[in-house]
């Protein structure tokens, strides 16, 4: 027996009627002398995994035999922590006394305490199943016993002390990166190697650095990734365009924002003889270039899909791939997989007709330059454009309506724009202005990507869908109650469908706590995901739905490609299939875990951004709506900058105010003033927190009472 099973050595400490020695087990396995040594290394490595425990008498057992799960640490940002288990047991809190030095997102062994029944599962941290390698950025401090850092992460606390192997130059107050060294007891502090030195802590540019770098998520591709896209032919085989439907000679052009790069998406429009209208969704064809298994694919993959942060990208592919040779360029040959999808007059589709293709883009046009088209001013460039862009804008506006009547959540929410200088400074923040010419192009890949899921779950074939789970119940009645605090009354009996939710949005239209509702209302939705089941997608009220018209930015666009081209090219066999299938919940759970990443990366480099933009406006006064209220007082977005900010209930001078959890508000003890979630009011930026990334605010008629008071005493 070369091979070990430890599921198998599992169940042979459970058959066996006492927790044996290895020498034990091995017997009772028929483990032969000559295996016997390479067994004990198995055990060894299983036990410092956590896999396996060993008690008294050096026996072994398995690990929730001795009372120890293994699982991934979450540290909240109050110092709590949950270690979510391997076997999904369910979440074991972990106070912040029990941590045992571990950080966030470590393997970890937690041995659990006794709890009473009906309570949640406690435990403390006896073991870091593996340290040796993660990284953490933080600020360089000196001491009197040498060089510490103190990380970035507001969620850990104690510091990490430093070696400096390599001779890096060391100065206070600059962000470092660290390779955290093996864990070694609970009692010691952590310990690391200076692997680079980012420069002065809070400098334009290395914010961003320290945010990526903690991160862990992967910056640099692997060489052989950057090796493959180089032996990449730019020109396209004669052969290839011929085993290819030609469309070079077909109007179609890309619409992006301004600064676009990566063009992964054209879309075209005819009216045909028989009266029905043939739109066109063109797709760059990555798969094409990106083979699987290969270098550049195990790349992809580990991403998952690119990040758009406030200052950079960081893309899927190499820019040779996304950039340049997968990016449908105006004027360029580009090979492509296109949905042609055959609507009537009241954009109802009749046929569709999935084909790979060769396109050339007669023009790169931008979101902005085509609303003023669809504005009736267009430039002498969209001239020759402007009536079939107005057809276009019709059938997306149809096709938004049916959307619409048939449940589908609209969210129109505004999304912030960060103007920085070359350096990296904030110029400007504003509210990024949602056109027609988004919509066109959403309702266009929506039907997309609709069309390719319905083909290939209609064939059984073996893809990921994109999958939106009905809200719990508790959240949606959570939700409820806030709406009946903030003046509607919606009940929300029986089943949860999107028409119950789509009122809701109806009735807060042109009020002034419409944008408001639809944040309250997306926290309390669940998170769209990749999987292999498909249960329909929930928000867009669609029975099936996957992600085909992104595949130069997210891996589950590729995946699908790859597979619908076996189809196309009738090479979908059963074993073919089969083995596609069997990976493909490991590909969605990790492209979804990503896609999480992704997100909360974004939002942070913005945020590190507003505080600096804030960070000047200290003592502004500036209107915001209360987004949050909590034992310790309110938080209060400012309005139209989608950052949020605290005020104590200690800095309210008129009344001292009470929080009432049931109806999410605070009451005033004497004057009976409350502050309600959506309520407006205007507030003085007091103080910014840039290494915690927090806030402060004042209310506005205290700042103004300290001031009439200063004057007066003056």
């Amino acid at each position: 027996m070369n091979g070990f099973d430890l599921d198998i050595i599992k169940k042979a400490i459970a058959a066996i009627s006492r927790p044996p020695k290895p020498r034990e087990l091995a017997q009772h396995l028929h483990i032969g002398q000559n295996d016997y040594r390479a067994f004990r290394q198995f055990i060894k490595n299983a036990l410092a995994k956590g896999d396996l425990a060993r008690i008294r008498g050096g026996r072994i057992v398995a690990t929730s035999f001795a009372g120890k799960v293994k699982g991934k640490l979450v540290i909240a940002r109050s110092g709590i922590g949950f270690v979510m288990p391997e076997d999904n047991s369910g979440e074991i809190f972990i106070s912040g006394d029990d941590l045992g030095g571990a950080l966030p997102g470590e393997q970890v062994l937690v041995e659990l305490k006794s709890y009473r029944s009906g309570k949640s599962r406690e435990g403390r941290v006896v073991k870091v199943i593996q340290r040796a390698g993660s990284q953490l950025v933080g600020k360089l401090e000196k001491t009197r016993h040498g060089w510490q850092l103190k990380p970035d992460d507001p969620r850990i606390s104690h510091k990490i002390e430093l070696d400096n192997p390599d001779g890096l130059a060391l100065r206070p107050n600059y962000m470092a990166v660290v390779v955290l060294y093996e864990w070694r007891a609970d009692f010691l502090p952590p310990m690391g190697k200076v692997s680079e030195i980012l420069g002065p802590a809070g400098s334009p540019g290395v914010d961003i650095d320290a945010l990526v770098r903690s991160s862990g998520v992967p910056i640099e591709f692997a060489s052989a990734a950057i090796a493959e896209s180089k032996k990449i032919g730019r020109t396209i085989p004669d052969e290839e365009i011929k085993a290819r439907v030609d469309l070079r000679k077909l109007t179609i052009f890309t619409i992006d924002p301004p600064d676009a790069r990566d063009h992964d998406d054209a879309v075209s429009y005819e009216e045909m003889p028989d009266g029905l209208i043939r739109l066109g969704v063109h797709i760059a064809d990555v798969s094409h270039y990106v083979t699987d298994k290969s270098a550049l694919d195990k790349d992809a993959l580990l991403r998952g899909n690119s990040i758009y942060l406030v200052d950079r990208v960081i893309p899927m592919l190499p820019d040779i791939l996304s950039g340049d040779m997968c990016s449908l360029h105006e004027g360029v040959d580009r090979l492509t997989l296109t949905a042609f999808i055959y609507l009537d007059q009241n954009a109802n589709i009749k046929k569709y007709d999935i084909v790979k293709s060769v396109i050339n883009s007669a023009a790169s046009l931008n979101y902005d330059e085509v609303q003023r088209c669809l504005d009736n001013k267009p430039s002498p460039k969209l001239e020759k454009y402007a009536v079939l862009l107005a057809k276009m804008n019709d059938l997306a506006k149809k096709l938004k309506a049916k959307r619409v009547k048939a449940g589908s959540l609209d969210f129109d929410l505004p999304e912030p724009k960060v103007v920085l200088d070359p350096e990296g400074n904030v110029v400007d923040i504003f509210r990024y202005p949602r056109y027609d010419s988004h919509r066109l192009i959403e309702e266009f890949m929506l039907i997309a990507n609709c069309v390719v899921a319905q083909y290939m779950m209609g064939l059984g074939a073996p893809i990921l869908y994109r999958v939106h789970d009905r809200p719990d119940d508790l959240k949606v009645q959570v939700f409820a109650e806030m709406l009946k605090e903030l003046g509607f009354d919606f009940s929300f009996k029986g089943e949860i469908t999107p028409k119950k939710i789509q009122r809701v949005l109806e009735s807060a239209k042109g009020r002034k706590e419409e944008e408001f509702i639809h944040r309250l209302l997306l926290r309390s939705l669940a998170k769209a995901v990749y999987q292999p089941e498909n249960i329909g997608h929930f928000g867009l009220a669609f029975p099936v739905y996957a992600h085909f018209t992104s595949p130069i930015r997210r891996y589950p666009d590729l995946h699908l490609h790859r597979v619908l081209k076996l189809q196309l090219e009738k090479r979908l066999d059963s074993l073919t299939a089969s083995k596609i299938r069997s990976t493909l919940t490991s590909i969605g759970t990790h492209c979804s875990q990503t896609e999480i990443m992704a997100d909360g990366l974004e939002r942070e480099s913005v945020k590190i951004k507003m505080l600096d933009y804030f960070a000047d406006k200290i003592g502004s006064v500036m209107p915001g709506t209360v987004s949050g209220v909590v034992r310790g007082g309110i938080f209060v977005e400012i309005d139209n900058m989608f950052i949020d900010g605290f005020i104590p209930y200690t800095s309210f001078e008129d009344d001292y105010y009470i929080y009432d959890e049931k109806k999410h508000q605070a009451i005033g003890r004497r004057k009976n003033k409350r502050y309600r979630l959506g309520d407006h009011l205007e507030v003085v930026v007091a103080r910014v927190d840039r290494e915690k990334r927090e806030l402060d605010l004042l209310p506005a008629d205290k700042f103004n009472l300290k001031t009439r008071r200063g004057k007066r005493k003056k």
